[in-house]
């Protein structure tokens, strides 16, 4: 009879493409984007793979990685500043070390199981026994599933009879690109958002000179591209990850051909990058940066987004991936909310049990007024 048993792997390396192509199938932020992560010295993240065989064979694979978890990450208002006036005393009040399983910034969550298995009883306990002394190993006091499909919760759903609390996340958007021409796609939107896009771009036209450079690495700007993410960064309300200059130059190299980076030049200076990942007929919309004085005076936004559809149906991508950020908006010019999920459970159990009291609260529409007409 073939054993089942499993190993931590703190290095993706040590796993061979096949092998990781062969438990997860197509999906779009695989093995390369995984190798990216790992090679881009993101402080914040220390990253593992728990990997699962049965026998000689590998039948499972977890993408973990561990990082301070803020509970108040979507907190905003009065209660954001009382939180911040306390950590001038207590630092870490309201963090806690978490063990995640799935991608720091992916589109949702990924969990590699070799066809035929997904339904088998078998992996799970060893799934859970994995994660449960990784936590251990990195220190961490929650384990956090994070940012799952609503498909994957006809698996994950068993994490519940294990104690684990079950709470919907922040939705990403979508677009499906079922059209001819851009002018096709602005007919699919209301009137008063078309006029209200329309407007916007006619706007930026006339305000000055748009070009747009399409590259797949930002050697020549690097520099300047940091400092527009780093813009972004400051001024976004929510932070998770931190990214490094060096990211930016691995997910050239490391994923190549399925980057590339949008430069915005405002008559002749850089006001704006989007960095996107393609993937077959997939565009993720993955990261953007500003120069905030020049884009509010162009619309850099919308312009973006617009030139994003167009590439799109240039280049035969029909499926437009925009992210968990800016929902109002997103929706408006066409986008459908995506749900997520998320299970966690605290490694104390009356700290756990407190969690499941507090889940109704965690629902992303009691902190995004947008969300609440879904």
């Amino acid at each position: 009879m073939q054993k089942i048993d499993y190993k931590i792997i703190d290095n993706i390396d040590k796993i061979k493409k096949d092998e990781w192509d062969a438990v997860f199938g197509s999906v779009p932020e695989s093995y390369l984007f995984f190798k990216a992560l790992g090679n881009s010295e993101l402080l914040e993240f220390k990253f593992y793979y728990l990997v699962i065989n049965f026998g000689n064979e590998i039948v499972s694979i977890a993408p973990l990685f561990s990082a301070d978890f803020n509970l108040d990450i979507a907190v905003e208002g009065r209660l954001s500043g009382f939180i911040k006036f306390i950590r001038k005393f207590f630092p870490r009040f309201l963090i806690i070390k978490a063990l995640f399983c799935g991608s720091p910034f992916g589109e949702y969550g990924v969990l590699g199981i070799k066809q035929g298995f997904k339904d088998n009883s078998e992996v799970t306990p060893w799934l859970l026994q994995g994660i449960k002394n990784c936590a251990i190993r990195a220190n961490a006091s929650i384990v956090i599933f994070k940012d799952f499909l609503k498909q994957d919760t006809l698996f994950l759903d068993v994490l519940i009879k294990k104690g684990y609390s079950k709470v919907e996340s922040f939705p990403t958007v979508a677009l499906e690109l079922n059209f001819i021409s851009f002018d096709d796609y602005l007919k699919s939107l209301g009137s008063s958002d078309r006029k209200y896009l329309n407007r916007k771009l006619r706007q930026a036209n006339e305000r000055g000179k748009i070009e747009v450079k399409i590259v797949q690495d930002v050697a020549n700007e690097i520099d300047q591209v940091v400092k527009l993410y780093e813009n972004t960064y400051q001024k976004g309300a929510t932070k998770f990850e931190h990214l490094t200059k060096k990211f930016f130059e691995q997910v050239a190299c490391d994923l190549g051909t399925h980057v590339r980076f949008f430069l915005y030049y405002c008559d002749g200076k850089l006001a704006a990058f989007n960095l996107c990942f393609i993937y077959n007929n997939l565009f993720i919309d993955k990261f953007i940066g500003f120069d905030y004085v020049i884009s509010k005076q162009f619309n850099l936004y919308f312009v973006i987004q617009a030139y994003n559809i167009k590439w799109c149906l240039s280049n035969s991508l029909r499926d437009y991936y925009s992210g968990q950020t800016n929902c109002q908006t997103k929706t408006r010019l066409g986008g459908k909310l995506i749900p997520l999920y998320a299970y966690l459970k605290h490694k104390n159990w009356f700290i756990n049990f407190f969690l499941k009291l507090l889940i109704p609260f965690f629902k992303p529409d009691n902190f995004d007024q947008n969300l609440k007409h879904r």
